[in-house]
């Protein structure tokens, strides 16, 4: 029997309609795709991605697992603290944060105050079969990874939920995701900038390109000579 491979179907692309000003960041436990979505993400807006935990790592010239077995966790999120400050006063970029910054007081409030903070949610079977695939995540050696997930979502989701924006991530294509998050974008612009403009329109207009025909002038149409007229000749 042939075999034919199913056309994989494309979501819609979803556009920015307003200029991006400040940074986005990502939130969400290990594994809800934080990087692979941000880098998606950042490509199609136009802006770079930078992983904190991937700067963090150069700036104390050890892994984050190297940190949190020497130093411990209290140790790292000051660190991380201070990372991310300064990362996101550069200009707009896409960050893709740790699964604990949003947690930490200070962190999330100057994400919250400073950047379009999004959460990438996703069901706890999905992070425990992601996670498996790699063995670099301190907090998932301390026992069992799925124990230890439930136990965070539980702790964390109410928290992850003040984020300016949620998006649900699943087993699609991370494309879907990407267009979910930059339409959830626009709405938010769209709300933020009437905020500041309540009289403006609540949506930038789009330039609508006008169909140009040629007008041709009307053509001369010779009179015709009714049937019933008299031919020209003698009269009786």
């Amino acid at each position: 029997m042939r075999r034919y491979k199913k056309n994989k179907v494309k979501s819609p692309s979803v556009r920015l309609r307003y200029p991006l000003t400040k940074s986005i960041s990502l939130v969400g436990l290990m594994g809800s795709g934080k990087t692979t979505v941000g880098v998606r993400l950042a490509r199609k807006l136009g802006v770079a991605f930078v992983d904190s935990d991937a700067e963090i790592e150069v700036a104390a010239g050890h892994t984050v697992s190297e940190i949190f077995e020497k130093f411990g966790e209290d140790d790292f999120r000051n660190g991380e603290r201070k990372v991310i400050d300064r990362l996101i006063s550069d200009k707009p970029m896409v960050l893709g944060t740790g699964g604990g910054a949003f947690m930490d007081r200070d962190t999330r409030k100057n994400l919250k105050d400073r950047t379009i903070t999004v959460w990438l949610k996703a069901n706890i079977d999905l992070l425990v079969e992601r996670t498996s695939r790699r063995d670099t995540r301190p907090l998932l050696r301390a026992g069992n990874p799925e124990k230890i997930l439930r136990d965070l979502a539980k702790k964390r989701y109410p928290i992850y939920g003040q984020a300016d924006i949620t998006v649900e991530t699943g087993v699609g294509p991370h494309e879907k995701v990407v267009n979910d998050i930059i339409a959830k974008l626009n709405d938010y612009l769209a709300a933020e900038k009437h905020q500041q403009d309540p009289n403006g329109p609540r949506n930038t207009p789009q330039k609508v390109r006008q169909k140009h025909t040629r007008r041709y002038p009307p053509k001369k149409v010779r009179p015709q000579r009714s049937p019933v007229e008299k031919s020209p000749g003698k009269e009786a």
